[in-house]
């Protein structure tokens, strides 16, 4: 092989070696790209995924310090004993919280905690009819989950989440559904007991 043909040869090496570099790059970026995506698709820049955030912690709060005050959760006596409970933020619950309901639940009208009025039925209190509901930014209800078996312990209802999660050990959970407003996609779901 002459000097000339071990050149091309070397050079046309080079060539490859920058395109396989090149396509490297790309597919490189495109992941990072992405990766970006997504994270801004579960953060935002205005801090309103805190914000929700905030809201669902409040809520864990004003419900435990409730328990604390009363013994008892702040709903009807109807749910079973043998399980947890789970429903959506609405009803009595709300206005039992925030010193509005005189009823049995809260006899003594105490405020627990205060939310922002909603606009467009999105992010804070509004009234459907006589019901009242608290939403997330997204206009959905919080996700709540009682520990109304008292064992201190809630099923964890992430069903993906590693086995040694499968509990969680606290009397009350709040989640929001995220943007994506599916309770069971859980990249985006917002929850009271993690970050």
């Amino acid at each position: 092989m002459t000097d000339e043909q071990r050149i091309d040869r070397m050079a046309g090496c080079s060539r490859l070696g920058k395109g396989v570099l090149a396509i490297g790059a790309f597919i490189l970026a495109a992941l990072c790209l992405l990766s970006m995506n997504r994270c801004f698709y579960m953060t935002d820049v205005n801090g309103l995924h805190m914000e929700v955030l905030q809201t669902a912690q409040d809520l864990s709060v004003a419900v435990s310090s409730y328990a604390e005050e009363y013994h008892r959760f702040p709903i009807e006596e109807t749910h079973s004993k043998a399980a947890d409970t789970s429903f959506r933020s609405r009803g009595t619950l709300l206005p039992t919280l925030i010193g509005e309901e005189t009823s049995e639940l809260n006899p003594r009208t105490i405020k627990f905690t205060e939310f922002r009025i909603a606009k467009d039925r999105k992010f804070g209190l509004w009234q459907d009819g006589e019901e009242w509901v608290l939403s997330d930014l997204w206009g959905e209800p919080y996700y709540i989950v009682l520990d109304t078996n008292e064992d201190n312990m809630i099923a964890n209802p992430n069903l993906g989440a590693a086995k040694s999660l499968s509990q969680i050990p606290a009397k009350v959970i709040i989640y929001s559904s995220g943007p994506d407003r599916d309770p069971k996609t859980w990249h985006d779901n917002i929850c009271s007991w993690r970050n």
